[in-house]
């Protein structure tokens, strides 16, 4: 009796052991059954969810999976590349007219520009841009002042034709913005200054050569812009329009000493360049914005300072004129503090 007893606990614990077996065997395979499908319900590879039923499968695929996304994180990586180098803003751009400045990079001496190199001859025998005529700046002037016949020859010596889209180049900025302002006012159009003259295009790469241009001579003649030279018998009608602004170019000392006017303001060139180079289009724009009205007039006087002056107005945009010489200080307009 107690066999027959025992016999049937022994099957009793047996059939639960069973039954504890097929009920681990099931989850076990619910598992793998859902290893297998796990990531794979809207029909994308899983790299994480190993298929049990296929491993050596599953591995390939993940091989492959791995090299896709690879490849796609480089190509990402190159768009990024090329997106960053399209949105990189020149800063030449970033000015009103940035038409009237060149960045020193050799690539654009090349093309239909006539480059004018404004030194003086020695100088530019002794090395200057290939290609590049030459024109003395003190070839415009007589006595120190622009003269519109002495300009005209020299232009025509140098073989310039209205038409022609001019690149001024020298070793000092004051002398490029004197033949930018004279250019603009005898009429031509299209001129730009290469910002820090030769020393920034030799820094960037650019190369000199010494042999000299001769240009075929051509027949300049100048077309008059009276607005952009203030003189002895418009000064009182230039001072008298509404809203005018009057800058002295000239350092804080010179100004202290002599000013056109009360109400003139002194903004001298260290505020507007570094060296050789103009400042970004964010500080001239703060630097004027804060002393004048876009819409005004300015006058700007104080020359040799005020050519550099006169165009970094015009680079942003602003109606500037100039009074070219010192003949301002005999008038009744000049202040005197010197007794």
């Amino acid at each position: 009796m107690d066999g027959g007893v025992s016999r049937f606990i022994r099957l009793k614990k047996m059939a639960a052991l069973a039954m504890i077996f097929c009920l681990f065997s099931a989850l076990f395979a619910s598992i793998l059954m859902i290893s297998a499908l796990a990531g794979t319900e809207t029909g994308e590879f899983c790299p994480t969810c190993p298929d049990w039923t296929d491993l050596e499968g599953w591995l390939k695929k993940k091989d492959a999976y791995e090299k896709a996304q690879m490849s796609g994180q480089q190509a990402d990586s190159q768009n990024s590349e090329e997106t960053a180098a399209t949105n990189e803003i020149d800063p030449a751009k970033s000015y009103a007219l940035p038409g009237l400045i060149t960045s020193p990079a050799p690539s654009v001496f090349q093309g239909d520009r006539i480059i004018l190199d404004v030194r003086p001859r020695e100088d530019y025998l002794a090395g200057h841009i290939s290609g590049a005529r030459n024109l003395y700046w003190k070839e415009l002037q007589k006595d120190g002042i622009l003269d519109v016949a002495a300009a005209e020859d020299a232009l025509g010596m140098a073989g310039v034709k209205k038409a022609d889209h001019l690149l001024i180049c020298s070793g000092s900025n004051q002398d490029e913005a004197f033949v930018f302002w004279a250019l603009s006012y005898l009429g031509q159009n299209n001129i730009s200054l290469l910002d820090g003259g030769l020393s920034a295009a030799k820094e960037a790469g650019g190369s000199l050569v010494t042999n000299a241009v001769s240009p075929q001579q051509a027949n300049y003649t100048a077309s008059i812009v009276p607005w952009l030279l203030v003189t002895p018998d418009n000064l009182e009608s230039r001072l008298s329009l509404a809203n005018v602004r009057v800058l002295d170019a000239r350092d804080f000392s010179d100004y202290g000493m002599s000013r056109l006017g009360n109400e003139s303001i002194c903004l001298s060139l260290d505020k507007i360049y570094d060296n050789s180079r103009i400042k970004g289009a964010d500080i001239l724009k703060d630097l004027f914005d804060r002393r004048l009205d876009p819409s005004s007039p300015v006058i700007v006087y104080g020359t040799p300072q005020a050519y550099s002056l006169f165009y970094s107005l015009r680079l942003m945009g602003y109606n500037a004129t100039l009074l070219d010489g010192d003949w301002w200080k005999d008038t009744k307009w000049a202040i005197s503090n010197v007794k």
